[in-house]
């Protein structure tokens, strides 16, 4: 994993561990890491943690999500943007793969007992994938220069 991986990766954990929920660190991480807005990303992620509240769609998933809307969706959007679309399913698709589950409640009885291990981990992964489909959606785009 290169060195950009591994700084998001750190970035998103010591943003969980300073209390920010799985969605906020995974969406702020990617976006400061990648020189975009951050304001009111944390506000619009905190709904997101602990799978909605309600067990669901990992709020980590849902972070590395709002990250993509963030950098890729054009700045006049309405409804669906093909990039967004394209890397949102594509994230969907690889954090099956990694963890078996979007589901927040059966990845929480599935892996660690430990809730911060186990977040934390989640957490970091999804960062660095979202940070790979980010900088794979941009490649010609020279909109970012990481």
């Amino acid at each position: 994993m290169t060195g950009l991986y591994q700084e998001v990766m750190q970035k998103a954990e010591q943003y969980f561990a300073q209390g920010l929920n799985c969605a906020q660190a995974v969406a702020l991480s990617n976006l400061e890491l990648l020189g975009e807005p951050t304001d009111g990303i944390s506000r619009l992620a905190a709904g997101f943690g602990h799978g909605m509240n309600a067990g669901c769609t990992c709020g980590a998933l849902s972070g590395g999500v709002l990250a993509i809307g963030c950098v890729l969706a054009d700045v006049q959007a309405k409804g669906f943007d093909k990039r967004v679309v394209k890397a949102a399913a594509e994230l969907h698709r690889r954090f099956v793969q990694e963890f078996g589950s979007t589901c927040c409640r059966t990845l929480r009885k599935k892996l660690s007992p430990l809730k911060n291990a186990r977040c934390k981990q989640i957490t970091a992964v999804t960062a660095a994938i979202t940070l790979e489909l980010l900088q794979d959606s941009v490649k010609n785009n020279h909109r970012l220069s990481v």
